[in-house]
């Protein structure tokens, strides 16, 4: 996984895409906080879809899509009433993205057009759901720990738990990331801050933190020697990490490479990574396993195998959609819904 590059990037961006809402849809902020899904249901630009959580598309971070034509924003039906209301916001920043030139261009001044708008779409959604002025009062000055995230979830807004962490994380102070796991500490949800993050749907319950936290299953847990697993089969750098459980089914993570919320000293610790040369990886692509013996890319962190693949070409298959007839990979948004030929052949 690559995300969490954009930090400072976003921000404005997030700005625009709020003050354009409000130009289309006056005071439909404060309306989206309180009721994502009713309010979104009233505008007349756009239609919402609500679908068996299986039939949602898994290409975003959460459990809906973006159709195009004409503008759906499709979500889960299953999913809680809280994350419902994320999953709608999320795809209401890509439907801003997607319609709106100015916001359009911005996305594709960065070297990861796809990824910067997907990180931006969570941290809209974010910034709707839980407004600064009202919240960083909860924080300490050193930041969130994984307590914060719990009583932010429990206690101080309506948002879901992915919308409460990555909120958490744009107010981490130093590299880090906000990890959202199920009882068995598979990763459900990553929001991160110039950290790669553990990838969705992999096992940290080998971990020294996930471990301990699922032995005791209560209260808050502190590692201050703990790493992120890779689906390769490498390791993260040596990292601090808290964690703490929301109820029985659903736990937070904080992992942070330095100035972490719970440390009054926490300075970086480089080079006690699992992926040194002479270890063996197996390329999530093309399944090869290979002993790595190459520095790793330099976007990915990741090895690259005998067919220059690492995780950035797993980010960018994850984001697109090859054409029937040109046999082309191209960004979903250029096929017409659910159709496997483009708009150029078609």
């Amino acid at each position: 996984m690559t995300r969490g590059r954009f930090t400072k990037e976003l921000e404005p961006h997030v700005q625009a895409m709020a003050a354009l809402v409000e130009h289309n849809h006056p005071c439909a902020l404060e309306r989206l906080r309180g009721d994502p899904l009713g309010e979104l249901q009233t505008w007349s630009d756009l239609a919402v879809a609500l679908v068996a959580e299986e039939s949602g598309a898994d290409r975003c971070s959460v459990a809906g899509s973006y159709e195009p034509d004409p503008p759906t924003l499709v979500v889960a039906r299953a999913a809680s009433v809280r994350r419902r209301g994320f999953t709608a916001l999320h795809e209401l920043g890509h439907h801003l993205q997607q319609t709106d030139v100015d916001l359009g261009a911005t996305t594709f001044e960065y070297s990861d057009p796809e990824l910067f708008q997907e990180q931006a779409c969570d941290a809209f959604a974010a910034h709707v759901l839980l407004p600064d002025d009202q919240l960083l009062p909860t924080l300490g000055p050193r930041g969130p720990v994984a307590q914060d995230v719990v009583d932010l979830f429990a206690m101080h807004s309506s948002a879901s738990r992915e919308a409460c962490c990555v909120w958490a994380a744009r107010h981490l102070q130093g590299a880090g990331a906000i990890v959202l796991l199920d009882r068995m500490g598979t990763v459900l949800f990553a929001a991160p801050r110039g950290l790669i993050p553990p990838a969705r749907k992999s096992d940290q319950s080998d971990t020294p933190l996930i471990e301990a936290a699922l032995t005791r299953r209560s209260g808050v847990i502190t590692r201050d020697e703990t790493y992120v697993s890779y689906r390769g089969g490498g390791r993260s750098d040596t990292v601090y990490g808290q964690a703490a459980w929301f109820d029985d089914e659903y736990l937070v993570a904080i992992i942070g490479s330095d100035n972490v919320g719970w440390q009054d000293f926490a300075p970086p610790r480089p080079g006690t990574s699992g992926l040194r040369p002479g270890t063996w990886w197996t390329c999530e692509t093309c399944g090869e396993l290979f002993l790595n013996f190459e520095p790793p890319c330099p976007k990915c962190r990741q090895p690259k195998c005998k067919n220059e693949h690492c995780g950035c070409t797993v980010a960018r298959a994850a984001n697109t959609k090859t054409c029937s007839k040109c046999n082309l990979a191209l960004h979903p948004s250029r096929f017409v819904g659910t159709g496997t030929v483009c708009r150029d052949c078609d």
